[in-house]
């Protein structure tokens, strides 16, 4: 898919609260960048639950509950985001659109990015195409929800649950030409 006009004036949005890298600003969207609708294996897993219309795909990293950083390929359907091991081919997530409450990401130049949702555990995903992601992601919420939009939380300092009753903290500051990123260790709430 290439960029619209309507896809430009949602990325001036994120723009206004994310601070971009140059290189990114003029990046062309294409949602599928594995070429996940010509792949029998992952076609399979998304097809087992009825859905056949492939938004989003790429492989990206994921932080793990021990913190340690983890590649996966994130596809975005017309229903939900599943997390597929990228050496199995397995499916070890599916998450319905409508479990999602918000998308968080900080208002630097980092690539993090969490998926919230509350009645499980949260994502901490890592992520260069990360504004495309919540895009795609905020435009299939929209339309899933009869119009009701996502929301997408932009702070330095950000929450996410790994576990029931376990949050984690991570903190983004500027330093030098860069972004500092610091995750805190374990917290009970």
């Amino acid at each position: 898919m290439e960029s619209s006009s309507g896809d430009d004036r949602r990325l001036e949005k994120f723009m206004g609260r994310k601070e971009r890298r140059r290189s990114s600003l003029d990046k062309p969207l294409h949602g599928d960048y594995i070429g996940a609708k010509h792949n029998s294996k992952i076609m399979s897993i998304i097809n087992k639950q009825d859905e056949k219309e492939i938004l989003f795909a790429d492989t990206l990293m994921k932080c793990n509950r021990k913190c340690k950083m983890q590649e996966r390929i994130i596809v975005l359907t017309e229903k939900s985001l599943y997390n597929i091991d990228p050496s199995t081919y397995k499916a070890k997530r599916r998450i319905g659109l409508l479990d999602i409450a918000c998308v968080k990401m900080s208002g630097l130049q980092d690539n993090f990015f969490v998926v919230s949702v509350p009645s499980e555990y949260d994502y901490l995903y890592v992520s260069s195409k990360k504004i495309e992601i919540c895009l795609h992601l905020r435009r299939q919420y929209q339309f899933v929800q009869s119009g009701q939009v996502l929301p997408i939380e932009f702070k330095n300092t950000l929450e996410y649950k790994v576990d029931s009753g376990i949050f984690r903290e991570i903190k983004f500051s500027p330093e030098n030409d860069g972004v500092s990123t610091q995750i805190f260790e374990r917290r009970k709430k």
